[in-house]
C-alpha cells in the first residue's frame, strides 16, 4: 500500500531536521529558505515552484522514504 504523503507535510518534517547532522549544509540552508517561504505564505505549498517541490521531495526520500 502506498501513502500520499503532501509537501506541507514533508516540509514539517523535514523541519524537525534542521540544525541536526543529518543535514548537509546544502540542505540545511534549502530546507531553512523553503521554511520561511512556506511559512510567510501561511502553510501555502503553492508558493513554491516545480524545481523547489522536486528538491523537497528529493530530501524527504534521502531521510523518511
Amino acid at each position: 500500500m502506498t501513502r500520499t504523503i503532501s509537501i506541507g507535510a514533508m516540509i514539517d518534517q523535514l523541519d524537525g531536521l534542521r540544525d541536526t547532522r543529518d543535514l548537509n549544509e546544502w540542505e540545511h540552508g534549502f530546507v531553512t529558505n523553503i521554511l520561511e517561504r512556506y511559512l510567510v505564505a501561511h502553510k501555502d505549498s503553492r508558493c513554491l515552484n516545480a524545481k523547489q517541490v522536486e528538491c523537497v521531495e528529493k530530501i524527504w526520500k534521502k531521510h523518511f522514504a
